[in-house]
C-alpha cells in the first residue's frame, strides 16, 4: 500500500479489497480471499463452536474455507452495507447456500440457508486483512437446515 495515500484513499482501497474478497469467495475462489489476508491473520468469531471461535494464520483460515465450501459448495455472499473508516471496514451481507456436506455432526440436509452476517476487518500497513471479527446466528442457521429438534 501506498505510504503516502491519505487515510480517505486507503478507506477506499479497503473497501475494494473487501468488495474483491467476497466477490471471489461467492465464485468459489477460495485463494482470491485468502491472498488478502496477512499471513498471522486471525479471526474472531463468538457465534461458531468453541473450537472455532478463534481461526489463526492464513492457512487455517484456508483450510476452514475449503471445509465449508464441501458442505456449502453453492455458497455465495452478496455485500448490502459497506463502512471504512482508517484501517477498520465494516460490513453486513446476506450469505446463502445449500447444505450438501457435513456440518459438524450433522449430514447434509439438501437445504438452504439464508444468514445475514456482520462483521469488521482490520487492516495492517501493506494493506492485508490482519484481524476479523465476525458474527452471524448459528440458530437460524440450524433452524433453516432443520437441524433442531421440534422446529
Amino acid at each position: 500500500m501506498d505510504s503516502g495515500a491519505s487515510s480517505s484513499d486507503r478507506a477506499e482501497e479497503n473497501k475494494a479489497t473487501v468488495r474483491r474478497m467476497l466477490g471471489r469467495l461467492s465464485a468459489g475462489d477460495i485463494s482470491g480471499f485468502t491472498d488478502a489476508l496477512a499471513r498471522d491473520y486471525v479471526r474472531h468469531c463468538q457465534a461458531m463452536p468453541p473450537d472455532l471461535q478463534e481461526i489463526r494464520g492464513r492457512d487455517a483460515m484456508r483450510q476452514w474455507l475449503e471445509s465449508n465450501q464441501a458442505t456449502f459448495p453453492d455458497y455465495s455472499e452478496e455485500l448490502e452495507c459497506l463502512i471504512a473508516e482508517g484501517d477498520f471496514v465494516a460490513w453486513r451481507s446476506r450469505g446463502t447456500g445449500t447444505q450438501r456436506g457435513a456440518l459438524g455432526a450433522f449430514p447434509a440436509t439438501n437445504k438452504r440457508i439464508d444468514l445475514t452476517i456482520i462483521g469488521m476487518h482490520r487492516f495492517d500497513e501493506e494493506g492485508l486483512v490482519a484481524e476479523t471479527w465476525t458474527s452471524w446466528d448459528n440458530l437460524a442457521a440450524l433452524t433453516q437446515l432443520g437441524l433442531l429438534p421440534g422446529v
